[in-house]
């Protein structure tokens, strides 16, 4: 028997295979992956953006601070008064709480809208995989070879140059 023949005999179980496999496990598989992408980058967008709201709050809070501080230690003229207004101002700026929530709110908006703009092509296969039938089996192949490749690259570096350590 030849390699030809072989091929021949094989393909129609091939061609069958691929004809049960591309059918419903492939779509509930595409909509299973369409969900879990678009789960992945909503956690990695919340993550982010709670991260990016706590160092904008420390960093904003920090020269803030020492605005405020360098003001209050500076005067044009000795005055006992101008002192304690200036110490009361102080306090009362320090204090302030409304500052916190702004920098926060700005800082988790900023990184949540800049990741998921980032997975723009990912929310979109998903919308894909959950919403379309034969489209749909496409877009979940596609989201399942960005899968692989984010295990193969990312996690476990295949593929990645090598740098040195850093000590």
């Amino acid at each position: 028997m030849t390699i030809i023949s072989k091929l021949q005999s094989a393909l129609p179980k091939v061609g069958a295979a691929a004809k049960t496999l591309g059918g419903k496990p492939l779509g509930i598989a595409s909509k299973v992956l369409g969900a879990a992408t678009v789960v992945g980058v909503i956690y990695d967008a919340h993550i982010n953006g709670r991260e990016k709201a706590i160092s904008t709050d420390e960093i904003n809070t920090a020269d803030r601070y020492f605005n405020q501080y360098n003001k209050y230690m500076t005067m044009d003229k000795p005055s006992a008064t101008l002192s304690k207004l200036k110490k009361w101002w102080f306090n009362t700026e320090k204090n302030f709480g409304y500052y916190h929530i702004v920098d926060q709110t700005k800082g988790y908006t900023s990184q949540f809208i800049k990741t998921i703009g980032e997975n723009l092509p990912l929310i979109g296969l998903s919308a894909l995989a959950l919403k379309c039938k034969n489209i749909g089996k496409v877009a979940g192949v596609l989201l399942a070879a960005n899968g692989i490749k984010t295990i193969l690259y990312d996690v476990m570096g295949i593929g990645t140059t090598k740098k040195q350590r850093h000590y």
